[in-house]
């Protein structure tokens, strides 16, 4: 039996209505609230990182809207429904959150939380590891042979070459990763036809920011479980001074890249002002204490999708 078939059958068994019925009824009673983290919604652009296609993003928003109250982070506190709460959480502000996320949202009158990386801004230039999975996705195998990065061009799937690549890069200390970035954005950049990822400006951004719920991902992407103290609490500072000079935004949320926090940063960032920090983990969390596991919402299917807005197999705390 191939993968894909099995992942069929798997996930029909784990959407049956029954379950997740009985799940609703859990997540209501005890007033949980499921976060799901996405990240890009596009046609497929030949990357080695999977987008979630528009048209059945607008499925899901269909059934998403259907089963809960779709809500942001600051007024799930204040809803009273008779619906499980849901907040929908995308990471890095993608371009392609303008061209098709938005229309979508519009049209089914959402509105979701977006975080986003002023180094990006700035740079107009996504998180390198993004940038390299576009390229392993869609260059030629002798070129991949002259990324500036040892990788195993022996592995045949794009996707799990892209995938370990990205790993290769995100988890580094900040001296490491910055001589990283620069010697791969050197290569990279000399072949744009490869790249397909861009991101939001700050005009972008502060549109959207009347609609929807503007977070910070960081100062420029850098998972901070490996980095020093000094360098966290500067980030901190530079995401609270750029959100207000240069998007004149006071942000209260703090989304930690990869979902890499030591226990100590979650409470430096809480005591910083940001009023809700973002982690990932799929699990669910006491809402009241403004720390948020998300569950990560990569789908190819209705039933996987039904699966995992209802919180995977999850225990419901």
């Amino acid at each position: 039996m191939g993968n894909e078939l099995f992942k069929k059958i798997i996930f029909s068994i784990l959407a049956k209505q029954t379950r997740l019925e009985s799940r609703k009824k859990m997540l209501v009673k005890n007033n949980i609230v499921t976060v799901l983290n996405l990240h890009r919604v596009s046609p497929d652009t030949g990357s080695a990182y999977k987008a979630i296609c528009p048209s059945f993003f607008d499925k899901i928003i269909s059934y998403l809207k259907k089963e809960f109250h779709i809500c942001l982070f600051s007024d799930f506190e204040k809803i009273k429904t008779k619906k499980p709460k849901l907040i929908l959480s995308f990471d890095d502000g993608y371009k392609d959150f303008i061209d098709y996320v938005v229309p979508i949202l519009d049209k089914h009158n959402v509105r979701v939380n977006q975080n986003v990386i002023p180094y990006c801004m700035e740079t107009g230039l996504p998180p390198v590891n993004v940038m390299l999975q576009d390229f392993i996705g869609k260059a030629p195998t002798e070129l991949l042979k002259k990324i500036p990065l040892e990788i195993d061009t022996t592995i045949i799937d794009r996707y799990k070459l892209g995938t370990k690549a990205s790993f290769l890069i995100k988890y580094l200390p900040e001296v490491e990763f910055i001589s990283c970035r620069a010697e791969l954005l050197e290569f990279l950049l000399n072949y744009p036809e490869f790249l397909c990822a861009s991101v939001m400006t700050k005009k972008d951004v502060m549109q959207l920011s009347s609609i929807h719920e503007i977070g910070a991902h960081s100062f420029e992407h850098l998972s901070m479980e490996n980095q020093s103290e000094e360098y966290f609490l500067t980030d901190l500072k530079k995401c609270k001074e750029y959100f207000l000079e240069s998007l004149f935004l006071d942000c209260n949320i703090y989304c930690f890249p990869n979902g890499s926090a030591l226990a100590e940063q979650i409470v430096l960032a809480k005591k910083y002002g940001f009023q809700n920090v973002l982690l990932v983990g799929n699990k669910y969390s006491n809402a009241t204490s403004g720390i948020f596991h998300r569950f990560t919402f990569d789908v190819s299917s209705m039933n996987e999708a039904k699966y995992k807005s209802f919180g995977r197999r999850a225990l419901l705390i």
